[in-house]
C-alpha cells in the first residue's frame, strides 16, 4: 500500500484539515492542488462555489463556501475571518440529532422563529418576505432553497447598510444534521462578538427543542 503523503496546511481559514477531509473526502492540500488544476485563482469567488457544486465534486453547498474561502485565504485573496472586502464575518454552527427535513420545519415553525430569529410576527420563509425582530433588526429575504438554505439581509437602524446572515441545514446519517449561521459583513470587532454571542444563543435554544445526543453504550 502506497504512503499517505503527510499533511503541509494544518488549518485554513479557522478549519482543520481533519474537518474539511471528513466532510468533503479531501484535506485542504488536496483541495489546494485540485482548485488550482482548475485555474480557481482566475475565478471569482461565486464561480469557484459553482465549480465545487459540480458533479465530480459533489459537495454540500455549505461545505463549498467553507472550502472556497481557505482557498481564498490561502491565495492571499482574503485574510483569515473576513470577505474579499475586508469585512468581518462570523460562524455558529451546530450538530443536531433530527433528521434534516425535521430541522428545517423546526426553524420555519412559530415555535421555532420565537427562540432563533425572535420576529415581531410569525412569517413564511419566501423570497422577498421582511421581517422584524423584538431587538430592532429588521430583513427580508433575499434567496432560499426549501429545506437546504435561507440567504437573508439583517439591518440595525443604526448601521449604514445591512449585513446579509445565510442558514444551511445540511442532512448527516440518518436522524442527524448540522445548523450553520454564516453572518456576513460585520463592521467592527465588537459587533461580531454581539452577533456571534446571538447565534450561539439561537443554536442552544433551538438544541433544547430537540433530542439530545445518543448515549453510547459501553463496550463490554
Amino acid at each position: 500500500m502506497a504512503k499517505r503523503a503527510p499533511v503541509v496546511i494544518e488549518v485554513l481559514n479557522k478549519v482543520t484539515a481533519a474537518s474539511v477531509e471528513k466532510h468533503t473526502g479531501k484535506n485542504w492540500d488536496q483541495w489546494i492542488k485540485i482548485l488550482n488544476e482548475q485555474g480557481a485563482k482566475n475565478l471569482s469567488h461565486k464561480e469557484i462555489v459553482a465549480l465545487l457544486g459540480k458533479r465530480t465534486f459533489k459537495m454540500k453547498e455549505w461545505w463549498r463556501q467553507i472550502v472556497t474561502s481557505g482557498y481564498e485565504v490561502h491565495i492571499g485573496r482574503r485574510q483569515e475571518g473576513r470577505n474579499q472586502k475586508g469585512e468581518l464575518s462570523a460562524t455558529v454552527s451546530r450538530t443536531f440529532y433530527i433528521s434534516a427535513d425535521k430541522l428545517w420545519k423546526l426553524l420555519e415553525s412559530a415555535e421555532g422563529q420565537a427562540v432563533w430569529l425572535k420576529p415581531l410576527s410569525y412569517f413564511k420563509f419566501k423570497a422577498k418576505n421582511v421581517f422584524e425582530t423584538e431587538d430592532g433588526y429588521f430583513g427580508e429575504i433575499r434567496t432560499m432553497k426549501e429545506g437546504e438554505r435561507l440567504r437573508m439581509s439583517w439591518q440595525d437602524p443604526e448601521w449604514h447598510k445591512p449585513t446579509i446572515v445565510q442558514v444551511y441545514v445540511m442532512g448527516r446519517e440518518e436522524n442527524k444534521s448540522m445548523l450553520a449561521f454564516m453572518h456576513d459583513g460585520i463592521k467592527d470587532t465588537r459587533s461580531k462578538a454581539a452577533i456571534r454571542e446571538r447565534w450561539n444563543e439561537a443554536v442552544n435554544a433551538l438544541s433544547e427543542m430537540t433530542p439530545a445526543a445518543p448515549v453510547r453504550k459501553k463496550k463490554s
